[in-house]
């Protein structure tokens, strides 16, 4: 058995990252062979996979998780594929030596209640689960030790941003942020589709885009007010050759984690409390069904399902309700 990893816990059997190249390392005679993959991550794992077929022995927990990073979250967002890499790493470090039919209930039962993060706890099961059900499609196991087992229950979040509060934000925030604001508002779209937004995506019908997390495409038509701030965002100061909607002063697109760094200080000069960027999407969607009915918010929300928007604005909304007017 070869030594453990000290970093890079997320990289399948035998990959490695060196000066930001992705490498798979034999041993063959004693003697350590660096074969070149990519420096794409997605890049690597596939040519990865044409290396290690058939994963070993399909027999343990590690082999599972390892084919499943290469063969299904390529297709994923590439946000989903970062957390669900992060949640591969903690499984690992519990499952990996298990052998798939030797994983029982009482052990996801003994994951959730050891984890110090109940949220956290229920989407690493539900990833395992998700892998369970490909290795069963793998001919690797016949039953999936997660189907069952009740997850830590949870609270929706019920932050709702006023207006004020939202206004409070703009005036803070420098002008594109200004406009990220308002077109998060007007359009709930979630952020990384925001910022994958090109110039090119303005038409004459409308603006167009792809939810990243669903694949649906939605047009946005052009109404006055986001005319006038389409407008605005052409008028921004930009780096000339750049294609993205929004841009650092390099030219290229956000990153998430540079997104996020900025949106905290934002919010840090605002005074406000607890405030998340998706609670934007929130309150377009609550705004939208109050003014428009559940259709126009699903339709707004892009959700495929009704009860998928009802339940996305419920813990939002507060019932109004007449007292009885009559004197004792």
């Amino acid at each position: 058995m070869g030594r453990r990893r000290t970093k890079n816990h997320h990289l399948p059997a035998g990959m490695h990252q060196k000066h930001k190249v992705f490498y798979y390392v034999t041993s063959t005679g004693g003697e350590r062979r660096w074969i070149r993959l990519s420096d794409v991550y997605a890049e690597a794992l596939a040519k990865y996979a044409k290396l290690i077929r058939p994963f070993g022995s399909g027999e343990t927990v590690a082999e599972a998780i390892d084919r499943y990073l290469i063969e299904v979250i390529p297709d994923k967002a590439q946000r989903t594929q970062e957390e669900y890499r992060r949640q591969a790493t903690r499984l690992r470090k519990v499952f990996a030596e298990f052998r798939l039919d030797q994983v029982r209930p009482v052990e996801i039962y003994q994951y959730l209640d050891a984890h110090p993060y109940k949220v956290a706890a229920n989407r690493e099961v539900a990833l395992l689960s998700s892998i369970y059900s490909h290795a069963m499609r793998w001919g690797w196991c016949d039953h999936n030790p997660c189907t069952g087992v009740r997850k830590h229950s949870e609270k929706p979040r019920e932050r709702y941003v006023e207006d004020w509060e939202l206004n409070r934000l703009r005036e803070v925030a420098n002008p594109q942020f200004q406009c990220i604001i308002e077109l998060a508002y007007l359009t709930a779209m979630r952020k990384g589709d925001i910022l994958r937004i090109k110039l090119s995506d303005i038409q004459e019908d409308g603006l167009h885009v792809q939810q990243g997390k669903t694949g649906k495409r939605q047009v946005f038509e052009i109404t006055p007010t986001l005319t006038n701030l389409l407008g605005k965002i052409r008028r921004l100061r930009r780096r000339v050759g750049s294609l993205s909607l929004f841009c650092t002063r390099t030219g290229q697109p956000y990153t998430v984690n540079g997104f996020n760094s900025i949106w905290r200080r934002l919010v840090q000069r605002s005074g406000l409390e607890d405030v998340h960027f998706h609670d934007i999407r929130a309150k377009s969607l609550t705004d939208a069904k109050h003014y428009g009915g559940l259709d126009y918010a699903q339709a707004l929300g892009g959700h495929e399902k009704r009860d998928t928007t009802e339940g996305y604005v419920k813990a939002r909304e507060v019932e109004r309700v007449r007292p009885l007017d009559k004197e004792l």
